[in-house]
């Protein structure tokens, strides 16, 4: 390749070779002669740092300026480059080098992103006396003259038969192994490659390099430009419009990609796909969907099949309307099929100028006459070749072949999935049976996976629709944007796979009668949810309907009902890979948005079984999905979110506190006050009081009076009409964190402002100085988004059971966070299985207000729960030693049995 650069540079030497856009959009050009003068002089000055000729030189980049120096500078140097994949951990890249030690290949260097300025810097000073970013003056002399010495040098001894590149194959079917290919195998398979697809260009083209370099898909279109000597685009970072816009500046007229990126490019803008000669598309399987949306656009995209092994392409054609699958072996190369069956297919081997000599690690296999077995399925028809996929994907279910990829085109088909991963899960009955992870496009509404089966039962026999499909945000990839098939597997290994579920139906008695504006209570009903899963591990909910419709229509009886008969026995027939999947599916079901409450009850149950089978705490669980939740958005992007209300501690293990606050009926002011110092006494951070008309004021005052600095709120419980105005704007001198729902919307405003509550009480907003925080104004998290149109109402209380469910709670939460607002999380008289799920979410970044979450101890004699839910100095103790994974909690088996009306048990 060296010879091939070297005669460019001294025919072009000011024209401009590569430009490197990095992640920040900035780009840097640079000549063929300035290129050449740092890639000789990297090459001298590794020599001097100790790497020799057949030497290694391990290098751990993204795309950049340097790669392309380090590449150059293996050729003028006589060494190798070990291509690490650089989104790999630091244990995984020295595994990989260990191993090519140990096989006896002398890695001798590493350049790595932190020392590769300092690198950069040491061989243009040495060419520069003032360092301009690389850039070299003839009239300097002595060390110019050298590195020119030096690079006609070393391309007059250039052998390409030595080796150049060692990458490692992604491993999906077993360890990494380091394939070896020489200059030879990668300059000849670009040049076959340049005389297929450079055809129609007239003049100069260009190549856009958007691929990983540590991918040898990549690594080709830098050695594609050098062999036709087209100038080069590197991309730090793939950004489609970014890629699509500067085609259009620059006149590219070649990219290679993989199909996310693909379809990414199509979502940004599909016009500008036209312009295009040549957009070569390899990596995996064709994208039946993907492909038909490129060609709509105009594109001109080329399926392509090659791999590590055969130093990327060995075939491809251009995608017309008549396209079946078949694309044509590249000059130079052969094929055979090894043991066909009645349809011709069979294990694939190659031979051409591109495929690699052996692993450095492993036994490559090959034929007695020099092909290469390379894995996969395919057959040869009019000399073109038809690739099924890899032998290894295919399975075999109650006896008969099951090809994953034919199930995946299936499934691609349907409207609104964007792209599909399927294999073979072990069996008893079948052996292995198909299951399937789909990925959604952006824009589609969700689809149940019932809704999958029936629309693949039309395209496929029953044996190839999958048991088991779980829909997912995004498949995993790798670097490169290729699925990661261990990655989708491992999911299935972390599933929620429930067997059994259990519903306590138990009646707790209040220590004391608990008043509010509505309702005296003196004992609490409740349902808690046990789900069992295959491996008998238990995850714990609770459902927080009240026995009568004094504070939402929804009730306890109903919900026994629909958990019994319909929710129940849904979640025991489907396999879910996360929690957020549960309520999706549920919520999918005709009548199930009426009986929020039940669908949280075992929602909240398999996020506690969850984190038992990942073995995580639920507060580090949802640290993850609003981390998620967070990218989707990109809220709060490269912002660093202090954790809101979380007291400090231990952070390094499952054990996590925070603050709570606590909850005062009403009562006269000596009662109030008594109460709520025994709750300072606590160590409570905030109190909430409850008050009605013509009850409270003077309590609240006697608090305040007592308590100057504490943070205390209200709750009104919708008592308040208008004609309450005065005494409303009376606690406003009170210095109020907030209240809730003060209005009795009938009255104020009658039907109307039952139907549109928010709009009411912003407007009632302006009268009142202490913010109003809204609560009972809505009884799902449907309703619960209306307070996103009305900017005066700044704060809301949290109920995960009136919301659907923790990932619906979530959702709301991370929203309201995003948008300035506060969220409170507020209990309903619960015990601490929904408690502590309540102040799991106290450790979000933005939580800053301790909620009403005090200890179950302040109302019931017994907790349910071991360890029991207790608030000392107004601390929660998340996930303590002995429960640290999921809610952090398990069931007082005694205590339950105490106070339980019904059993029942769904299998």
């Amino acid at each position: 390749m060296i010879d091939i650069f070297e005669s460019t540079a001294q025919l072009r030497p000011e024209a401009v070779f590569f430009t490197a856009v990095d992640r920040r959009g900035n780009e840097t050009a640079y000549t063929y002669r300035q290129t050449r003068l740092i890639a000789s002089q990297l090459a001298r000055r590794l020599r001097d740092k100790g790497v020799f000729p057949g030497d290694a030189v391990a290098v751990d980049l993204p795309n950049g300026p340097m790669y392309v120096f380090l590449a150059l500078a293996a050729a003028y140097g006589g060494f190798a480059l070990v291509a690490l994949n650089h989104r790999l951990t630091d244990a995984e890249k020295l595994t990989r080098v260990l191993e090519l030690e140990r096989a006896g290949l002398r890695v001798a260097y590493t350049v790595d992103a932190a020392g590769e300025p300092k690198l950069f810097e040491a061989v243009c000073n040495s060419l520069l006396r003032n360092e301009r970013a690389g850039r070299v003056d003839d009239s300097l002399g002595g060390s110019v003259e050298d590195a020119i010495h030096f690079a006609e040098r070393a391309a007059h001894v250039f052998d390409s038969s030595h080796r150049a590149l060692i990458m490692f194959t992604s491993g999906t079917t077993g360890k990494p192994k380091a394939a070896e290919l020489t200059w030879g195998n990668l300059v000849e398979a670009s040049k076959a490659s340049n005389r297929v697809l450079s055809g129609r260009v007239r003049g100069r083209g260009l190549w856009q390099a958007v691929l990983p370099f540590f991918h040898v898909g990549g690594f080709q279109v830098l050695v594609r430009s050098v062999c036709s000597r087209w100038p080069l685009r590197i991309y730090e970072r793939f950004d489609a419009a970014a890629v699509l816009r500067d085609a259009e500046v620059m006149h590219a007229t070649h990219i290679s990609v993989v199909d996310k990126m693909l379809q990414d490019m199509l979502n940004a803008r599909p016009s500008a796909l036209a312009q295009y000669e040549c957009v070569l598309l390899g990596g995996g399987p064709l994208n039946a969907k993907t492909v038909a949306r490129a060609l709509e656009a105009g594109g001109r995209v080329y399926a392509s099949y090659g791999m590590t092994e055969t130093s990327s392409q060995v075939a491809n054609t251009l995608i017309t309307p008549q396209f079946t699958g078949g694309m044509r072996l590249l000059p130079g190369y052969s094929a055979r099929i090894v043991e066909p069956d009645a349809a011709g297919f069979g294990r694939l081997a190659l031979r051409g100028p591109g495929v690699f000599g052996g692993y450095a690690n492993a036994r490559a296999p090959f034929t007695v006459d020099g092909f290469f077995l390379t894995g996969d399925t395919a057959a040869l028809h009019d000399g073109c070749l038809y690739v099924r996929e890899r032998t290894g994907d295919m399975f075999i279910s109650g006896g008969e072949n099951v090809y994953p990829a034919e199930i995946v085109d299936a499934l691609v088909r349907i409207p609104g999935v964007a792209d599909a991963y399927v294999f073979g899960l072990p069996d008893a009955r079948w052996g292995r049976r198909p299951a399937a992870v789909v990925e959604l496009t952006p824009d589609a509404p969700m689809i149940s996976t019932r809704a999958l089966r029936e629309a693949l039962s039309q395209r496929l026999s029953k044996l190839y629709v999958p048991e088991q499909i779980s829909i997912v945000d995004e498949l995993p990839r790798s670097g490169i944007g290729k699925i990661d098939r261990a990655a989708c597997e491992a999911l299935f290994h972390e599933n929620i796979d429930i067997r059994r579920v259990v519903l306590h139906h138990g009646r707790l008695p209040f220590s004391k009668p608990f008043k509010t504006p509505k309702e005296t209570l003196t004992y609490r009903d409740t349902v808690i949810v046990e789900v069992i899963d295959r491996k008998g591990r238990v995850g714990l909910g609770e459902c927080t309907a009240f026995d009568t419709d004094w504070y939402l229509p929804e009730t306890l009886g109903d919900d026994l009902r629909v958990l019994r008969e319909t929710l129940a026995p849904r979640v025991i027939a489907g396999t879910y890979l996360h929690p957020r999947e549960v309520a999706a599916d549920l919520f999918s079901l005709e009548g199930a948005e009426a009986f929020p409450m039940a669908v949280s009850a075992l929602e909240m149950a398999c996020w506690d079984l969850y984190g038992k089978v990942t073995e995580k705490p639920l507060w580090k669980l949802l640290g993850e999905e609003f981390d998620r939740m967070t990218r989707v958005a990109t809220a709060f992007e490269g912002e660093d979110v202090a954790v809101g209300s979380a007291c400090p501690g231990d952070r390094r293990g499952a054990t996590r506190k925070v603050y709570s606050g606590a909850v005062v009926g009403l009562g006269t002011p000596a009662q109030t006050v008594a109460e709520v110092r025994e709750c300072v006494d606590a160590g409570y951070q905030r109190v909430k009081l409850k008050v009605a008309p013509g009850r409270g004021l003077p309590a609240v005052r006697a608090v305040r009076r007592a308590f100057p600095h504490l943070l205390i709120t209200l709750d009104a419980n919708q008592s308040f009409g208008l004609h309450n105005l005065a005494e409303l704007r009376s606690y406003d001198e009170l210095d109020i964190g907030w209240i809730e729902e003060p209005l009795n919307l009938a009255a104020a405003g009658g039907e109307r402002a039952l139907r549109d509550p928010f709009t009411r009480l912003a407007s009632f907003q302006h009268m009142l100085a202490m913010p109003i925080c809204v609560d009972e104004s809505f009884v799902n998290a449907e309703e619960a988004a209306g307070l996103f149109d009305h900017p005066e109402l700044r704060c809301a209380m949290v109920k995960i059971g009136k919301f659907g469910g923790i990932e619906r709670s979530l959702a709301f939460v991370h929203r309201a966070l995003a948008e300035g607002r506060e969220v409170c999380m507020s209990g309903m008289y619960d015990t601490g299985v929904s408690r502590f799920a309540h102040a799991a979410f106290q450790t979000l970044p933005g939580v800053v207000i301790p909620g009403d979450l005090g200890a179950t101890a302040r109302y019931f004699d017994a907790d349910l729960t071991v360890p029991a839910y207790t608030a000392p100095d107004g601390i929660i103790t998340l996930n303590a030693p002995g429960h640290e994974a999921g809610i952090g909690c398990s069931l007082n088996v005694a205590a339950v049995a105490a106070v339980r009306q019904h059993r029942y048990v769904i299998e």
